[in-house]
């Protein structure tokens, strides 16, 4: 028998008791609320009635489409919250229309309220807990845990707390930036600089430095901090707060031995137990016409420079120290019997420091990039211009890994004499 149902059942007594439309409050207190409080993204909805016919909804969620979920109040206290969802699933047919009740019958009343001073991280997991075991996605906020004062959205919590996210990593990204050497810093070293960086993430765990330290003598790196995103970019700060002290006081040292086992103490003191920072540390002193190549747990740095059949003679110079950030720096200079490389400068020579991020680099099979291709990289670069390192660089990383994600921040350091 086909379904017919009379629409004269919901019109006469009902439209008196209809809300044409529920506007959002202004309480004055939009502008008190720290960003990431509940209130700074509180609706502030005028509760309905439990005794208003749930036919009140369905004309409310039609005129009003951003009206995601309603308050509901009970002698003048408000007791739950019936959503838009809810309210399409009760009304999907005359019929179920026909039979409704009263709000006061769908409402949902969930224990927990949320204050409008809440921080949106700190409650975020309780509500996704609640949500879930509810089911419910709109929550009641009190403004001092004891009046009403809006509703709140599980998907409004965590988009907002996404973005604030976001943008603070879109700080870090600047301040990161800001902090690693320019072009102008070492556009006045006797020899070539060229740097190239790519961070896997806005913020990464790769840090350089390149200046001077008197007249004759000037320090580059190039440094992996163990771990990745924000966690490793924290612990580049304290890298980039060495090299700005140095800077500021560097005619008191320079030799390299005794800045390198500096850095060392100073990392020891600042690094948490568990986490490391590899580097590689090339000292040159154009008065003793002398470069002092210090590996600490890095990846290999390769020497290059024409034979005398005019072909490119590769040396590679692996780790003799351990990690930053243990302690152990100084002891293995004093133990090992060998501090480090030391080449004579001359005309032709080039040093190329990289963090492992380039040999670690995969493409669309799974292939890494390896020591192979790097030392090839390295080989070819040597005919180029310096200035050719950025583009050369962007194009060997973008053409290897295709269409895969750049698993690990890369640094290139190029100097040639």
């Amino acid at each position: 028998m086909e379904e017919h149902i009379d629409e004269s059942f919901f019109t006469d007594d009902i439209i008196a008791q209809k809300i044409s439309q529920i506007e959002l409050k202004k309480t004055g207190f939009e502008n008190t609320f720290n960003e990431r409080q509940i209130g700074s993204i509180t609706k502030c909805i005028e509760p309905v009635s439990d005794q208003n016919p749930l036919e009140t909804l369905v004309d409310l969620f039609d005129q009003q489409p951003d009206l995601e979920a309603v308050p509901i109040e009970e002698n003048n206290s408000v007791i739950g919250i019936i959503d838009r969802k809810q309210v399409k699933e009760l009304t999907s047919s005359a019929f179920k229309r026909f039979l409704a009740k009263n709000c006061g019958e769908y409402v949902k009343r969930v224990p927990l309220t949320l204050s409008s001073r809440d921080f949106m991280e700190k409650v975020l997991s309780k509500v996704t807990g609640i949500s879930k075991e509810y089911g419910v996605k709109h929550f009641i906020v009190l403004m001092n845990n004891r009046s009403f004062y809006g509703i709140a959205g599980l998907e409004d919590i965590r988009s907002k707390i996404e973005e604030l996210r976001s943008h603070d990593l879109e700080k870090a990204e600047i301040i990161q930036q800001y902090m690693l050497p320019k072009n102008e810093d070492v556009k006045d070293f006797p020899f070539k600089t060229s740097i190239w960086n790519k961070m896997a993430n806005p913020v990464g765990g790769d840090f350089y430095a390149a200046q001077k330290l008197t007249d004759a003598a000037y320090i580059t790196g190039v440094f992996d901090v163990s771990g990745k995103n924000v966690s490793a970019a924290l612990l580049t700060v304290t890298i980039g707060s060495f090299f700005a002290t140095l800077k500021r006081f560097s005619h008191a040292e320079t030799s390299a031995l005794k800045i390198t086992s500096m850095l060392d103490s100073y990392l020891q003191s600042i690094v948490p137990v568990g986490n490391f920072i590899t580097g590689a540390l090339c000292y040159v002193d154009t008065a003793l016409n002398e470069i002092t190549i210090l590996n600490c747990g890095h990846t290999d740095v390769y020497a290059l420079m024409k034979s005398d059949g005019n072909k490119i003679k590769l040396a590679t110079l692996t780790p003799t120290l351990p990690p930053f950030g243990m302690g152990a720096v100084s002891d293995a200079l004093k133990t090992s019997g060998k501090g480090g490389y030391k080449l004579a400068v001359s005309s032709g020579i080039h040093i190329n420091m990289y963090s492992d991020g380039l040999t670690d680099m995969q493409n669309d099979e799974g292939t890494r990039y390896d020591e192979d291709n790097t030392k090839k990289f390295f080989l070819d670069y040597y005919t180029k211009e310096p200035d050719a390192l950025s583009t050369f660089a962007a194009d060997t990383v973008a053409k290897w890994i295709e269409h895969s994600m750049l698993p690990d921040d890369i640094t290139i350091m190029n100097i040639r004499f």
